[in-house]
């Protein structure tokens, strides 16, 4: 891989010919003003540069002058927004003309507006390697003499900071794990990452990879991430595994591929739980419709785990004799209706409305607070069939999801406390809630002003 040089031109040539000398580049651009444009014409008496262009290689910042200069000459030189600007635009250029050529940027020599609009420059861009000519000044003088060489100056701390403290917040406040990991992943490519900043950063990958696949209901992933060597001292990630473990003694009741997976004692609503905070992370996003999604799957999901946990009956197939005699005609009727069959048997499926009024013929309480408020739970539910991820096109506005929020979170928030209320732990220890996902660096342990 070939290297571009982009130097910064100041008073004196030595520091840029020793620098040229020492790193030898196949091309070197010289980002300068008027007055420094003539310490070209000196480096290019002292060092061998046949690929250099005039018209392609000298950046010039624009500077006024004199008074009278026409007035669409802006002052660039002074301007550090300007130069800035200037300096990313340079860089972008050399990077389109030689895209398969490592970029070095040395902001040894030039102004202060011009040397610190290059280095921020080179400090944004993240791709490039950032030098600096030095030696011992001579006393008395602001300039580099005698000999000089260029010192890689490392970036990693600076972006890893800025990850930390700026980046991040806003990403875990919206609860997006994903481009908070790949935020991550970025600034873990940098070189010279010293070796306590690359732990604490790997382990936040990790953990925000873990969270991204929580997120995405993919719990066995997520519980093997936890459990992974570069998190096995990390104290939130102890908690979490934890945690997801109850979700998953929840899930394994009703689905069979989770039945063999690593789980701890649950009362049988973790799941639901996990669904309503997925709901509340959706529509922290404004994405209503996802929002609105999850809290149906989560009423389906309690009159599910109700109807199996306290009778032994499963919606997508309802087995007669587990109910009650005065009822099975009913719902033999129901089936003989419904004409669904599997392997040729006759079955009886029940749908979300179907289902509580069951739990409600059952005299079970989740099917009597149904039945309270039934009229307005089954209204509201119609905003939802019409939305576009169920049977219509019509969106879910944030007044919708304001209804939803008050009226089926309330629902779903009364039969899980009642659960929990009546279960009784294998320990004897009362279980709790589950708490939602973290939305900060504190709240996944991690200190941003630990970064060196």
């Amino acid at each position: 891989m070939s290297d571009v040089l982009i130097v910064s031109v100041g008073n004196s040539p030595e520091p840029i010919i020793n620098c040229i000398n020492s790193l030898r580049p196949e091309r070197v651009v010289f980002f300068c003003s008027e007055g420094s444009r003539q310490q070209i014409d000196n480096v290019l008496t002292k060092v061998r540069l046949p690929a250099f262009d005039p018209k392609r290689d000298v950046y010039i910042l624009q500077q006024r002058l004199k008074r009278n200069q026409c007035e669409q000459v802006v002052n660039e030189l002074d301007q550090l927004d300007r130069a800035y600007n200037q300096a990313l635009n340079l860089i972008q250029k050399v990077r389109t003309e030689a895209p398969a050529s490592q970029i070095l940027v040395d902001y040894t020599a030039g102004t202060k507006t011009m040397t610190a609009a290059l280095a921020m420059a080179a400090v944004d861009d993240t791709r490039v390697q950032l030098c600096l000519t030095t030696n011992n000044r001579s006393p008395g003088t602001a300039s580099i003499t005698g000999h000089s060489s260029p010192v890689a100056i490392s970036l990693a701390s600076i972006h890893a900071r800025r990850l930390l403290e700026q980046q991040l917040p806003d990403l875990l406040n919206r609860y997006d794990y994903a481009a908070a990991r790949l935020a991550v992943s970025r600034i873990l490519r940098l070189a010279h990452q010293d070796p306590a900043t690359t732990r604490q950063l790997r382990q936040l990958e990790d953990l925000l990879l873990a969270l991204d696949a929580w997120d995405r209901f993919d719990h066995r992933a997520a519980l093997e991430i936890l459990g992974g060597s570069t998190l096995v001292d990390h104290p939130q990630a102890k908690s979490l595994k934890a945690s997801i473990k109850t979700v998953i003694g929840s899930r394994r009741l009703i689905d069979n591929d989770a039945s063999e997976w690593d789980h701890y004692p649950s009362h049988g609503f973790e799941v639901v739980e996990d669904l309503l905070h997925n709901a509340e992370r959706r529509a922290s996003q404004d994405r209503f419709d996802d929002a609105v999604g999850r809290l149906y799957r989560a009423m389906e999901l309690i009159a599910q785990l109700a109807l199996k946990f306290d009778y032994g009956i499963e919606t997508g197939n309802v087995d007669l004799e587990r109910l009650p005699e005065k009822l099975r005609d009913v719902y033999m009727e129901k089936r003989v209706q419904k004409k669904k069959f599997r392997e040729g048997k006759p079955v009886l499926e029940l749908a979300l409305q179907e289902s509580f009024d069951l739990l409600a013929a059952l005299d079970h309480q989740i099917g009597l607070a149904w039945m309270r408020k039934r009229s307005y739970l089954v209204s509201l539910l119609k905003k939802r069939n019409m939305s576009l991820f169920a049977h219509g096109f019509s969106p879910i506005s944030i007044e919708d999801w304001n209804q939803f929020n008050e009226i089926y979170v309330a629902f779903i928030e009364s039969a899980i406390n009642a659960r929990i209320e009546e279960w009784v732990h294998p320990s004897g220890m009362n279980s709790g809630r589950l708490a939602q996902l973290p939305c900060s660096l504190h709240g996944i342990a991690i200190n941003p002003h630990s970064v060196a």
